[in-house]
């Protein structure tokens, strides 16, 4: 994993002139050294946090996370350090879990106290947004209906696949989608049916996202654009990408460009996203205000570390490029984010626009992932409750990919933030030559959903058949899969067209050598065989030989003098006392072999209390080795290799039933 590391600029670069000190405060963070908890207080604070977060986010988190799923990162900062930056006079705007900070409006005399103070790490400016200038084209006259129903919206969906996928009767029905931007009015005819489960304004912290008092005339247009290519359905006008979505709702971003300090409030509702349980997080916001381009590295700019953090609990990501392109590096953060799939604009003609930024990162990493439609898209126009017209942007390519994402999740609910970027890279149009310009090229929905389209799972164990295009060996054991437990059993569990050479049958005795067959080139010998008491042979594979095997031990019917009389003879010729007492005698014979009959699950009774059977060794000096019939031992101790067996042949029953 990589290591995140936040560029702290020094003092001298945010604090202002001395005599520049009636300037009105800056907003910068304030990030802090440590979490300030002893381990019975971390203790309690991560279980009163874990109890907080929802069963759907741990859910997500566990695709992710194998072990602990709520860690400090998950608690606020400590409250004495929070007091006492509020002491030094600054104001605190944001508490940030995830980067362990705070942010502050502060005037120079304060930033110099919190510089000072010995739990601070550094201090950095908060950035800003750049909203794109919109130019929407309306459309006029009434808007006719093509052959597939989805209106003016038509192209720019066929060009990816999505028509495709709405065929296989994906919707994203089931997925919770959130989106974070200027705000969102939902009145158009196009977000008749949408479902919001949850809305903030971290602006004005309250659940309102549409048009507030005080807010400027378009604060709500840029964030309305955005949600209709994804979610908006106007059957025979209009159709976004998955209009089946749950969607969250959080609006961070003040429209007015004077207004330079929003990236503390991204951070701030991308914790709340992700601790509400939204499954994919689509941002069309671009942060380079106080950055250099060797910032966007994937590790220094606030909301990039921000977005690695959320990808690290399984939230999936999109987030645009920006429109600062066609020069090489015109990317902005947190575009940079190795984990977020990060987005470029063609038109719907497939030709690339010459304003989508181009990568590499700072740190030589491709960028974008992939493109879609952004250049001359339709969208709702906000001004009508019923109209429609183009826009452009990478702000667009963001969502109408985002929800291609929730398709993809809803067929593969599985797939974990890089599983879901690289099946999207692994099926675009230039796969296997990407660059800086296209990423991985045009995105095909259709080919990532493919299988679900197209295949089945009848074992529902998240793999496809082979027969029509999966990697499922076997469709129908649920054990059996590419990167499955390998078990004994005879069959290529993990698909890698390979068996061990131990579940080979070398002899064909149905015994394989993983289930205790010591000699699998004989047939003869395997568990369960007949030990053959003069050959030398573990023919019953229980580590005893001849002798020694108590299936070759004498009978308690059997002279001294090596009379050639059976023990099962003996039994039934001397009456029912000699039986008890031949009976008993075995019993004790068994029991003193060095096998625990109680502990191997026999159900028969050992030694009656007050009884033993005869030491071993006297027994065998006072015998004489010789090869005879006895009858067997009805409730023998199975051997370590036949229970191996049974538990096997007993686990794929029950896996099977």
């Amino acid at each position: 994993m990589r290591r995140l590391a936040l560029v702290l600029v020094p003092l001298s670069v945010l604090l202002l002139p001395t005599e520049a000190k009636a300037e009105p405060p800056t907003r910068v963070w304030v990030f802090f050294t440590d979490h300030g908890r002893n381990p019975a207080q971390l203790e309690a604070e991560l279980s009163l946090r874990g109890a907080e977060l929802g069963p759907r986010t741990l859910a997500r988190r566990s695709k992710v996370r194998a072990t602990t799923l709520v860690d400090a990162r998950d608690l606020l900062p400590n409250t004495a350090y929070v007091v006492a930056v509020e002491h030094t006079g600054a104001q605190v705007r944001v508490q940030s879990r995830w980067l362990n900070a705070v942010s502050v409006e502060a005037d120079a005399e304060a930033q110099r106290a919190l510089a000072a103070l010995p739990f601070v790490r550094g201090l950095h400016p908060v950035g800003h947004s750049h909203t794109p200038e919109l130019e929407l084209q309306p459309v006029a006259g009434p808007i006719g209906a093509n052959p597939e129903d989805y209106g003016v919206s038509w192209d720019q969906l066929a060009l990816i696949g999505v028509p495709d996928l709405h065929d296989c009767g994906l919707t994203g029905a089931g997925v919770i989608m959130a989106v974070q931007d200027t705000g969102f009015m939902l009145d158009h005819q196009a977000y008749a049916g949408v479902e919001v489960i949850a809305a903030h304004d971290f602006l004005d912290d309250d659940d309102i996202v549409g048009p507030e008092p005080g807010d400027v005339a378009d604060q709500h247009i840029h964030g309305t654009l955005v949600l209709a290519t994804l979610a908006g359905n106007d059957p025979g006008n209009f159709r976004g990408v998955a209009p089946g979505v749950a969607l969250i709702l959080s609006k961070t971003e003040n429209q007015p460009i004077e207004e330079a300090a929003e990236e503390d409030l991204y951070v701030q509702g991308l914790e709340w996203i992700e601790g509400m349980g939204a499954d994919i997080f689509s941002g069309s916001l671009i942060y380079s205000d106080w950055y250099m381009p060797a910032d966007f590295d994937g590790a220094s700019a606030v909301s990039t570390v921000a977005i690695e953090a959320a990808v690290g609990n399984g939230l999936i990501v999109f987030t645009s490029m920006g429109n600062t392109g066609p020069n090489p590096s015109t990317l902005g953060a947190p575009a940079d984010a190795a984990g977020a799939i990060s987005m470029g604009a063609v038109n719907s003609a497939g030709q690339l626009a010459d304003f989508s930024s181009r990568g590499p990162t700072a740190d030589g990493r491709t960028k974008p992932d992939v493109v879609a439609p952004g250049w001359d898209v339709y969208t709702v126009d906000p001004a009508t409750l019923d109209g429609y017209g183009l826009i452009s942007g990478t702000s667009f390519s963001t969502p109408i990919t985002a929800g291609v994402g929730a398709l993809l999740l809803e067929a593969y609910p599985w797939l974990t933030p890089a599983e879901m970027a690289e099946l999207l890279r692994s099926t675009a149009s230039q796969a296997d030559a990407p660059d800086n310009d296209w990423g991985y090229g045009i995105v095909d929905a259709f080919a990532a959903a493919e299988l679900f389209c197209t295949c089945f799972d009848t074992d529902a164990d998240q793999h496809f058949d082979v027969i029509c295009g999966g990697d499922d060996c076997d469709d129908t054991l649920v054990s059996t899969h590419p990167g499955a437990m390998e078990l004994c059993n005879g069959i290529d569990d993990d698909c890698d067209t390979l068996l061990p050479p131990e579940e080979i049958d070398g002899d064909s005795d149905d015994t394989l050598a993983c289930m205790g067959d010591c000699d699998d080139t004989n047939p003869a010998i395997h568990p369960g065989a007949g030990e053959v008491c003069d050959n030398s042979i573990d023919d019953d594979c229980d580590d005893f030989v001849d002798a020694l095997d108590p299936d070759c031990m004498p009978g308690p019917g059997d002279s001294e003098s090596g009379s050639g009389t059976d023990a099962g003879t003996d039994a039934g010729t001397s009456g029912s006392a000699s039986e008890t007492d031949a009976s008993e005698t075995e019993t004790a014979s068994e029991t003193g072999s060095g096998v625990d009959v109680e502990s191997q699950g026999c159900a028969c009774s050992a030694t009656e209390p007050g009884r033993s059977g005869a030491p071993l060794a006297l027994l065998l000096l006072g015998l004489v080795r010789r090869r005879r019939r006895r009858q067997r031992v009805l409730c023998r101790p199975p051997s370590r290799a036949g229970r191996i067996r049974w538990l096997l042949v007993h686990r794929r029953g029950m896996m099977n039933a």
